[in-house]
């Protein structure tokens, strides 16, 4: 007998396979491209996300434990009491200078005029600025309401008796004597030029040494944190 003949195989679909080989690629070339959009996308969401998750390194300087700001009780440019805990829900900047002061004052008082001032106006409604004076015996209140109404309508001035002024002082760490006394009237008084920043809640936030508040992009920022908080 003779053999059966084998069945040819069947030739491979080599254009098949050409377009399947194509099609293959083209879905690793979208996948590879999904891919690298996801990863530009995450990785630019962390470039606005992360900042925000990082806590807030303020421009001033920080307690080491933070503590109620101490609760005076003074009397206003407008004759009228005032204490600390009257401002309870706004930021508050406290400085102790005098009227008669040569230069660190109105520099300070200038510089806070110009934060205040950059403010828009719900924002100012919670903020206040306090002169408390570190000369009670020349600055009464109607000295102290010219003086700091000359920076601006809204700053206020706190004056006292010499022991109250004292007291004040003690509670905030703040040094002051008279110096280059020429008679009972005529005198300067060196004091320390620390600005404070009290929170709304009452507590003191931060400090500021001579000549910081003149960075009034850093201080706003401090400031609307301190109000954010």
């Amino acid at each position: 007998m003779e053999p059966t003949p084998l069945p040819n195989p069947p030739k491979p679909d080599l254009e098949n396979a050409d377009v399947r080989h194509l099609r293959l690629l083209r879905t690793i070339r979208r996948i590879t491209w999904a891919a690298l959009v996801v990863v530009i996308l995450i990785g630019a969401a962390g470039l606005f996300v992360l900042p925000n998750l990082r806590p807030y390194g303020p421009y001033g300087t920080r307690l080491v434990s933070e503590r109620p700001a101490y609760d005076f009780s003074l009397v206003g440019n407008d004759n009228k009491p005032y204490k600390l805990s009257d401002f309870r829900g706004k930021a508050v900047y406290i400085f102790f200078g005098f009227v008669n002061c040569p230069d660190v004052c109105p520099t300070t008082l200038s510089e806070l005029k110009k934060v205040y001032q950059a403010l828009n106006p719900a924002e100012q409604s919670k903020v206040q600025v306090l002169l408390i004076t570190a000369d009670p015996e020349r600055d009464t209140p109607e000295v102290l309401e010219k003086y700091v109404r000359f920076f601006h309508p809204k700053f206020l001035g706190l004056t006292g008796t010499s022991e109250q002024i004292a007291e004040t002082a003690k509670g905030f760490g703040v040094f002051y004597i008279k110096s280059n006394i020429k008679s009972a009237t005529e005198y300067n008084v060196d004091h320390t030029a620390t600005t404070f920043l009290i929170d709304p809640s009452g507590k003191l936030r931060l400090l500021y040494g001579n000549g910081k508040p003149a960075q009034i992009g850093r201080m706003l920022e401090d400031l609307r944190w301190v109000l954010g908080r």
